[in-house]
């Protein structure tokens, strides 16, 4: 009787752990295929912040020059205001 236990336990189970042994190589498979696609968005991330930082370098660039024309100009409106002062006091 303990000799037939083990044969049949074995044709019981070894059916089923070469079931569970081909579910878990295709498991693995897919984990692989995960994990490209993982590498594949990482990378698509990169670029997109590569891009990002380069459009934030590209606005703060033109900010600061707008601000310095801005500036500019500012000054040389208040450069006029007393010339135009004078004239309007002058024409009373």
């Amino acid at each position: 009787m303990a000799e037939k236990i083990p044969g049949w336990i074995e044709r019981l189970l070894l059916p089923r752990l070469s079931s569970m042994e081909g579910e878990i190589k295709e498991v693995r498979g897919e984990i692989r295929e995960v994990r490209g696609e993982v590498k594949e968005v990482r990378g698509e991330i990169q670029a997109l912040d590569a891009r990002i930082s380069a459009l934030k370098e590209t606005v703060d660039v033109r900010i600061k020059s707008l601000e310095q024309s801005l500036s500019t100009r500012i000054d040389a409106l208040e450069k006029r205001i007393p010339v135009i002062e004078e004239r309007s006091l002058s024409a009373l």
